[in-house]
């Protein structure tokens, strides 16, 4: 009867103890999946990122006479631009079929290659990530050929090239700085 009383009450401790173990386990697997779902956010904003700087590459490839005119629509802080005269938008520089052909504004280079600038920096505004063209070109690269740097960037990630800047995408010598929520994509 003795050890009938010494043993009363050890069944619930050994149930304490493995809901204890279940609990921290549980904690363990949720602490891991947070981490994949960020990780699987983090794979997305990379893959849009490239999808953005690959079609802005293509688009200044395909005019590289309004380079200029495409960089400084991409970098500036306004949904439009007037170039000529002409307010230039988005949405410009499109035929839509439903109207009278003689009606169709037709725009030149630089006013195509600013609205190309303007839809891509849209495009990128709408999934969440800002993009931009460094002014001088890509740091630490020489050659014929000028290359554009793309420097596309998410969270709170800006898309500077700037030593002191904390949330800066890079170092102004193209280095990443820790931390930072960016791609530099060279085109040319």
């Amino acid at each position: 009867m003795n050890s009938y009383i010494s043993q009363r009450g050890v069944g619930l401790i050994e149930v304490l103890v493995a809901l204890l173990l279940l609990a921290v386990a549980v904690l363990g697997f949720t602490a891991m999946q947070m981490s994949a779902i960020k990780a699987t956010d983090e794979s997305l904003m990379r893959t849009r990122s490239l999808t953005i700087m690959r079609g802005g590459a293509e688009t200044m490839r395909t005019n590289p006479s309004g380079i200029a005119a495409f960089k400084t629509a991409i970098n500036g802080a306004t949904d439009s631009i007037s170039i000529d005269s002409v307010t230039i938008t988005k949405d410009s520089c499109v035929k839509n079929t439903n109207t009278v052909p003689e009606a169709e504004d037709n725009c030149t280079i630089n006013q195509l290659a600013t609205r190309d600038g303007l839809l891509i920096k849209s495009y990128a505004s709408v999934n969440d990530i800002t993009i931009g063209l460094v002014p001088n070109g890509c740091p630490g690269t020489s050659g014929n050929q000028e290359r554009q740097c793309f420097v596309a960037s998410w969270g709170d990630t800006t898309v500077a090239l700037n030593d002191t800047a904390p949330n800066a995408c890079a170092k102004a010598n193209g280095t990443y700085k820790n931390g930072a929520e960016c791609f530099i994509m060279e085109a040319y």
